[in-house]
Parts: C-alpha cells; structure tokens; sequence
C-alpha cells in the first residue's frame, strides 16, 4: 500500500544517505572495502529507483480508479434519477 511503499522508498534514502556519508569520510577503516561500497550503493540505487517508479505507478492507478468512481457514482446518481421520474409520470 502507499505507506508502506513511501517507509521503503525513505529507508533505501536513509541507507544510501548514511553508506555514502561513511564511504566519503575520511579514514582507512574503509578503504579496502570501496570497490564493494559502489557496488551496494548502485544496487541500492537501483532498489530506490524501483519503489520510486512503483510508488508512481501505484498512485497514478489509485487516481485513475478515484476519478472512475465519482464518475460512474455521478452518471448512476443521473440514471436513478431519470428512472424515478419516469415512474412518477407514468
């Protein structure tokens, strides 16, 4: 559902956040390890894109249906309304 997808679109923000603050710091703790840092913060890149175009997609299907709905309601609302009529002119 939409909360859960903008909770994992922002944890993928806050780990690539912290993974990049960590790896542009200066210190050798993680010097070995940085050729592997680009791999985990492209990976994670790729996962934040994904929820991003899901989230997007998901939204614009929700708008779709909302907007699908008032109409039938409203056309249905008009219909019932001519159908009463014509009974109580008959």
């Amino acid at each position: 559902n939409k909360a859960d997808m903008e909770l994992g679109i922002e944890g993928v923000r806050q780990a690539l956040k912290v993974l990049r603050e960590y790896y542009n710091s200066d210190g050798k703790d993680h010097a070995a390890a940085t050729g592997s840092a680009s791999g985990v913060i492209g990976m994670l890149e790729v996962i934040e894109a994904d929820f991003a175009k899901g989230f997007g997609e998901m939204t614009s299907v929700e708008a779709t249906a909302q907007t699908d709905y008032e109409k039938a309601s409203k056309e249905n609302e008009v219909e019932k309304t001519e159908k009463e009529q014509d009974v109580k002119y008959k």
